[in-house]
């Protein structure tokens, strides 16, 4: 793996938004591309819609390592060059992958119709799908589940995050499962857990609801997690 992905460490960050549309990202339609450029700018401090486009030689990779004299970018800091690269499908070079990544998740978060956070490092994820599994749930709406199951993006995986998803029906099925299994979980940091997830995860079917009447999919699960 190329870097270390170093933001938020120890953290189960989950959003709503259709699977399709993430990976649409990669490539974008030019209406789709202005819109996530105006996520990128607000959260980023990016160059503002319009400027920047990507140029064909960067298109067809990078002729030269570094021009000399040139100021050295973090690797995983967002330039405006990133996003241009990202939305036109275009290749990630190595060194800008922790970058290309800390971005995506800025532009789902933008385009997701809710998210939510959770402080969980590996062994304490490994713990709660535990508990829950005390409780009846079945590992296939487990939390590790969700990171097993591969989006398939684009992009070098990175060390130190985890991106996973689960389909709409899955979701509700993970919100029903948990909901069930409140009262078996012992601790009171780990009920509370799932209690703020149950609730959070109850507003995937009024989502879908809205996103038909806008003619957008459905939304999904999607996690990152760091750490």
């Amino acid at each position: 793996m190329p870097e270390v992905y170093r933001e938020g460490m120890g953290e189960l960050r989950l959003y709503a938004i259709g699977a399709d549309e993430l990976r649409g990202m990669f490539g974008a339609s030019p209406e789709a591309a202005d819109q996530l450029r105006q996520f990128a700018a607000s959260a980023l401090a990016l160059a503002p819609p319009g400027e920047s486009p990507l140029s064909l030689r960067a298109r067809l990779g990078p002729i030269f390592r570094r021009v000399p004299a040139t100021p050295v970018i973090s690797p995983t800091q967002p330039a405006p060059h990133d996003l241009e690269v990202l939305l036109a499908g275009a290749y990630v070079l190595p060194e800008r992958t922790g970058a290309t990544w800390r971005l995506l998740e800025t532009l789902v978060q933008g385009a997701a119709w809710g998210s939510t956070r959770m402080a969980l490092d590996s062994h304490a994820l490994d713990d709660l799908d535990f508990a829950l599994a005390r409780g009846g749930v079945s590992a296939a709406v487990g939390l590790r589940h969700l990171l097993s199951n591969s989006l398939s993006l684009p992009l070098l995986p990175v060390e130190g995050l985890t991106v996973g998803w689960h389909p709409y029906e899955k979701a509700l099925s993970m919100s029903e499962a948990y909901r069930r299994a409140l009262d078996q979980i012992r601790t009171d940091e780990q009920r509370a857990m799932v209690e703020a997830l149950t609730v959070w995860l109850n507003g995937f079917r009024p989502w879908a609801q809205v996103a038909g009447a806008l003619g957008r999919p459905v939304p999904d699960l999607v996690g990152f997690c760091a750490g």
